[in-house]
Order: structure tokens, then C-alpha cells, then sequence
């Protein structure tokens, strides 16, 4: 059977459409990187790295959320250790009550309450850090008998689905637990500093009150630190298992740039031939007709 020229012109023009689409879809891959760039590349694949992409995002939000725990736990880590280095000096006063001038030790103590009453207060970014639920509120009153204002809560973070880490944040534990409120009891070191007569017994009975809210402000910072270590573990699981999915993700979605660029260059080549082909098949054919 004789092959007109309109077929062979057919032929050929539709074989230079399929290879310039095909050139075009590599072109799109080396510059984009990704080996599907439209639902239609791969139906099946788009679904899969739809759910990677969910899933990497949920990761992400729980590692932020560890790590603004972290950092919360090392604020609070470091106003309790100021809180107790405050505790130290008060209690080395009040063991040395044969003290000569004091009125400068009673001022001594006023400035530690005054220094503990605002650690006792602080905040952390727009919340204060020892309020419970109640974080809008200012914990502890400024004047005796500095009732604390906040509630038993405490601040939980999300660290998984349905998984989530309380961390401290009742300040009635830390500062007034077991009716030692180191607030009072420093107020009443003060005041028995300045009696008159002079109060030795008083000054020295806030020694074991203070001790005991040391102790109290000691094993809260060792909960805190067992707390950071397990956000650090939880921290390290959702990063390697974000990894894995990222690999997952690149192996669907993304493209092998090496290969591509061999493709397109193969691509390409055929192109030209093709192209250089046509023009001697079809310029000569449309010459015989018009002859």
C-alpha cells in the first residue's frame, strides 16, 4: 500500500508534538526538581505526597511546641534557682542573729522579699509563669499576707495526638505549700530584725521555714529537669521520624536531577534529529506537488 505524503506529514507532525511535550514535562522537572508538578504526572503519587506533607506539617507543630516548652522550662529553671540563691542569704542572716546593725540586715531582707515577690510575679512572653489556668492574673499580692491569686493548673503541652506533658505552674506549691509562705516568712524576718526589744528566738525560728521552702523549690527544679529530658527524647523521636517521612516524600515527589538532565539531553536530541527528518521528508514532498 502506497504511503501518501499528507500521512507521512501527519505522521511526522504528530511524533514532533509528542516529543516537544515530552521535552517540555523534563524541562519542567529539572527546573522545578519535583517529578510530579501536577496531579495528572501521577495520580496515585500526588495522594501519597499529599499525606507526607500532612504529616510533616502535624510534626512540625509538635516539635514547636517542645521547643517553646523547653524554653519555658529553662526560664522557669532559672527564676527558681535565683528564688533560692535569694533563700541562701536570707537564711545565712537569720542564722547569725547576734548581728549589730540591724536595721541594714532588716533592709537586707525587705529587698529579698521585694526581689522573690517580683521572680514570684514574672512572665513568660504574656502570661505569667506561676499563675496555674489563671495566667492573665498576677499570682502572689504585693502585701501581706500575699494570698496567691492563681489556681492548681498546670501548663500542658502537646506533644503528640492525644499526648501531652504538664509542666509545672501552680505557685502555691513552690512558694506557700505546707503553710511555709516564704513571703510571710520573710516579712517576719524582717519584722523581728527590728523589734524592740530585739527578738533573737524569732529571727532564728525562720531558719526551718525557709529551709523547708528551699528543699520545696529543690524538688521542683528536679521535676522540671526530669520533665526537659523527656520533651529532649520526645524531641529526638518526632525529628528522626520526620526525616523518614521526608525521605518517603522525596522518593515519590521528587525528581533525580542527574537522570532528568540525561533524559532531556537524550530527549533533545531526538528532537532535533526528528525535526532535521521532517524537513527532508516534507520540503521535498511539497515541492514535487507544486511541480
Amino acid at each position: 500500500m502506497r504511503i501518501s505524503a499528507k500521512i507521512m506529514a501527519d505522521h511526522i507532525k504528530a511524533n514532533l508534538a509528542k516529543q516537544s511535550s515530552q521535552l517540555m514535562q523534563t524541562q519542567v522537572k529539572l527546573a522545578s526538581g519535583k517529578r510530579i508538578n501536577k496531579p495528572s504526572d501521577d495520580p496515585i503519587g500526588i495522594g501519597k505526597v499529599l499525606d507526607y506533607r500532612t504529616t510533616l506539617k502535624t510534626i512540625d507543630q509538635y516539635r514547636d511546641n517542645i521547643l517553646d516548652a523547653k524554653t519555658r522550662i529553662q526560664f522557669t529553671e532559672t527564676v527558681l534557682g535565683q528564688v533560692s540563691e535569694f533563700i541562701e542569704d536570707a537564711k545565712k542572716l537569720a542564722a547569725n542573729p547576734n548581728v549589730e546593725d540591724k536595721t541594714a540586715f532588716a533592709q537586707e531582707i525587705d529587698n529579698i522579699r521585694q526581689q522573690v515577690l517580683g521572680l514570684a510575679n514574672s512572665k513568660y512572653g504574656a502570661n505569667f509563669l506561676f499563675a496555674g489556668h489563671r495566667s492573665d492574673t498576677a499570682p502572689f499580692d504585693q502585701t501581706p499576707p500575699f494570698a496567691y491569686n492563681g489556681d492548681s493548673g498546670s501548663h500542658r503541652v502537646v506533644v503528640g495526638k492525644g499526648i501531652t506533658v504538664p509542666i509545672e505552674a501552680d505557685g502555691s506549691r513552690m512558694f506557700i505549700d505546707g503553710g511555709d509562705n516564704l513571703f510571710q516568712v520573710l516579712d517576719d524576718l524582717e519584722t523581728a530584725l527590728t523589734a524592740v526589744p530585739y527578738d533573737r528566738a524569732a529571727v532564728q525560728n525562720t531558719v526551718d521555714p525557709l529551709t523547708r521552702i528551699a528543699d520545696r523549690l529543690q524538688l521542683a527544679r528536679s521535676g522540671l529537669a526530669t520533665d526537659y529530658i523527656r520533651l529532649e527524647r520526645t524531641d529526638d523521636y518526632w525529628k528522626n521520624f520526620g526525616n523518614a517521612v521526608e525521605t518517603m516524600r522525596q522518593t515519590v515527589e521528587d525528581a533525580d536531577i542527574a537522570q532528568t538532565a540525561v533524559d532531556m539531553q537524550v530527549q533533545q536530541t531526538a528532537y532535533e534529529v526528528l525535526l532535521a527528518t521532517a524537513g527532508r521528508v516534507i520540503q521535498p514532498t511539497l515541492l514535487d506537488f507544486l511541480r
